[in-house]
Order: C-alpha cells, then sequence, then structure tokens
C-alpha cells in the first residue's frame, strides 16, 4: 500500500510481514502503541510503530514456520467510542486468515496495541494474547475460554498503570482463565530499560506457547528467562516477578 493516501482519502492501514512461509505452524500478528485521541496517519518512522518492529524481526528468531505480521493502524489514536485501531485490527485478521486459514494466532501488542489485542481476542483462530505494557480501562472486553493471556508490565510505568494489568489477570483468573502478569523490574512504557528482556520473553511466549505447531522447543530456554516464561504458559496463571 502507499504510505500516503490520496488527498482527500481516509488513510488506509497497512500489514507489512517480516516472515511469511508458505505453510505457517502458527502466525503472530503485531500491533504498534499509539495515544487517547489523534487522527494523525501513522508512518513506518513513527516512534509509536517504528518501536515494535525490533519484536517482529526477533520473532522471526522462533524456531520452525511462524508467519510474522506487523499492522500499522490508520489513525494515531484509539479516538474514543470509533476505537479506531481495532477495525483496522479486525481487517488485519481477515487477511492473515485468508493466507493460513488453520493457522492459530498469537496478538502481540503494545500499549494502545495491547488494548487492541483484548478486545480483539474473540476474533476466530487468536489463540493467545501478549499484552506490553498494554492500555486498559474499566468495561474493557476481555478474552475467552480457550485463550492464553500474558500480560508484561514495567514497574515504573508512568503511562499505563501497572495496576490496571494486574485487576485483569486477577479477574480472569478468577473466572477460569488462563492469565499471567509479568512484572519488569525497573521497566519502562516504551520497553528501553531491560530492552533485551522484553523481546526474550516475547520470543519464548510465543515459540513455547505454539511448539507442538511449529516443531520447534518444547520447554523454553534454560536460566531464569526460561523459568519465568515456563511458569507464564505452562503454570496456569498468577503474576511473576523478573
Amino acid at each position: 500500500m502507499n504510505d500516503e493516501p490520496p488527498p482527500g482519502r481516509m488513510p488506509l492501514a497497512s500489514l507489512a510481514w517480516d516472515a511469511r512461509p508458505a505453510r505457517a505452524g502458527a502466525v503472530a500478528l503485531v500491533l504498534h502503541g499509539g495515544a487517547v485521541e489523534g487522527r494523525e496517519p501513522n508512518q513506518p518512522w513513527s516512534h509509536n510503530v517504528a518501536r515494535l518492529v525490533p519484536f517482529a524481526r526477533a520473532l522471526r528468531k522462533v524456531p520452525g514456520p511462524l508467519a510474522v505480521a506487523r499492522l500499522r493502524f490508520r489513525y494515531r489514536g484509539w479516538n474514543g467510542v470509533e476505537a479506531s485501531p481495532v477495525e483496522d485490527a479486525r481487517w488485519a485478521l481477515q487477511q492473515v486468515r485468508a493466507d493460513y486459514p488453520d493457522a492459530p494466532i498469537a496478538l502481540v501488542g503494545h500499549s494502545m496495541g495491547g488494548r487492541t489485542a483484548l478486545t480483539v481476542s474473540d476474533e476466530e483462530n487468536v489463540r493467545l494474547v501478549v499484552g506490553l505494557a498494554p492500555w486498559i480501562e474499566r468495561g474493557d472486553r476481555l478474552p475467552r475460554d480457550g485463550q492464553k493471556t500474558i500480560l508484561i508490565h514495567g514497574d515504573r510505568d508512568r503511562i499505563t498503570p501497572l495496576a490496571a494489568s494486574r485487576q485483569i489477570v486477577e479477574r480472569l483468573g478468577a473466572d477460569g482463565h488462563d492469565a499471567t502478569l509479568i512484572r519488569v523490574a525497573r521497566g519502562d512504557h516504551a520497553m528501553l530499560v531491560r530492552a533485551g528482556l522484553w523481546t526474550a520473553l516475547v520470543v519464548d511466549i510465543v515459540g513455547t506457547a505454539f511448539a507442538p505447531e511449529l516443531g520447534g522447543w518444547s520447554q523454553p530456554r534454560s536460566g531464569p528467562i526460561g523459568a519465568v516464561v515456563a511458569q507464564a504458559v505452562h503454570g496456569g496463571g498468577g503474576v511473576i516477578d523478573v
């Protein structure tokens, strides 16, 4: 798609593939962050868009045929009841299912992208939601039965409250859902502090959760990160500090 819409035309969402095997055992759809309000079109070089590129590229290291796509939302903002990125995410999931109709899908979303991932988790084939410092509001839609929800949130986040992620995980757990919160010590909202840890957690969570479909590792790597991932993927929920 063109980066700039024609004059007078609404911006278009864009889907970029970082890995597109002929047959995929699973798909990771990466959703960037944004703002509360804003109708400025996102550009590939916008900082909120660019921040998720390293995560998408790192996901290519997952063993096995994992497809990886990045969605660029039309608008920078959520924009109230319009929930602009939700429509874009549902469109992107249609594109993903058209290419890989039977593959389970992981949604990996940062901030506004995390809120979007939770909202569209009712879509067909979505089996894993990984929220990175997610923006969560009271009354937001929650994942359904059969899905795994893992939220990763820094304890020094000044943009989206860690408490909201904990409340959602506790609420999901009380309702019998598989939900885990990983608290990152010294972690900030932009995920720049301990950036390697954030990336490693995402890669290992996706790879471990979809290991049967990908034919890759069945257990996470050894060491502290592997222990955290094993507990998050196989441990049945709760709160983990790292």
